[in-house]
């Protein structure tokens, strides 16, 4: 099965959504991507953990509005917006599929998820979730965003962004505004209160690092995972363990 539905956000801004895998599961795994990519994810990610499960799940993927082949600008993009996104997608996985729904959310896609705080998750997989300290993701953007040339970064307005794509993305001051704002340990205690939540740190990330986790692994009643890998798991042989943790954690 291969489908790509037609959705739409509640600005009627088309999501391109992808659904593969097992038509007949009655379990359905929504896949959320992180900050500037798509239903792909970096280096293929989510193209390898969807492909590893299919024969047993339906697999949903889309692109947030703004990035990919969605509608919308990137300027408008914060996570509120992209929050509504993934409630759009998730009602139309419960209108069209029913059954249950698990969530594979990747780095900022995590804070996306648990902002919604949808209640039908029966099982989620966090994996690169951002640092619990919004401000030191801020500084650690902004360097990360400054070092690429050609980038204008200015948190008051419009900051450029070029990516390793090619393409130019822009990101406005409601992206930074919602960013310092919200409350990471918080927010993901209260949506694991009712889901089964699994969080993999990537022990070498390089992204994100490994500052400012430990307090997500003080949540209580969380699955926490240590593994071997970068920020997107790009050698095969740990992308191929990650796999194994997250298809174990569904079974």
């Amino acid at each position: 099965m291969n489908k790509m539905p037609t959705i739409f956000n509640e600005q009627n801004e088309r999501l391109d959504t992808l659904v593969e895998g097992n038509e007949k599961s009655t379990i359905t795994i929504v896949m959320v991507h992180g900050l500037g990519t798509d239903k792909h994810e970096t280096a293929d990610l989510f193209d390898d953990v969807s492909h590893a499960l299919i024969d047993v799940y339906r697999i949903v993927r889309f692109d947030f509005s703004g990035f990919g082949k969605s509608g919308g600008k990137t300027e408008d993009f914060d996570y509120h917006k992209h929050a509504s996104d993934l409630n759009s997608l998730l009602d139309y996985v419960r209108r069209t599929y029913g059954g249950t729904i698990y969530i594979v959310a990747q780095s900022m896609g995590t804070f996306v998820t648990s902002l919604l705080n949808p209640s039908d998750s029966l099982k989620t997989v966090f994996m690169g979730i951002p640092n619990s300290n919004t401000q030191y993701i801020i500084e650690r953007l902004t360097k990360r965003f400054s070092s690429k040339p050609g980038a204008y970064i200015n948190i008051e307005g419009i900051s450029t962004v070029p990516r390793s794509s090619g393409a130019i993305q822009k990101f406005g001051s409601q992206f930074w505004k919602t960013l310092k704002e919200f409350q990471p340990v918080h927010t993901v205690n209260e949506f694991s209160k009712h889901t089964e939540l699994l969080i993999i740190h990537p022990k070498q990330d390089d992204v994100v690092g490994i500052e400012f986790q430990k307090e997500y692994d003080d949540i209580p009643g969380i699955e926490i995972e240590w593994i071997d890998g970068d920020h997107s798991f790009k050698k095969p042989e740990e992308r191929k363990v990650l796999i194994k943790v997250i298809k174990e954690f569904f079974d």
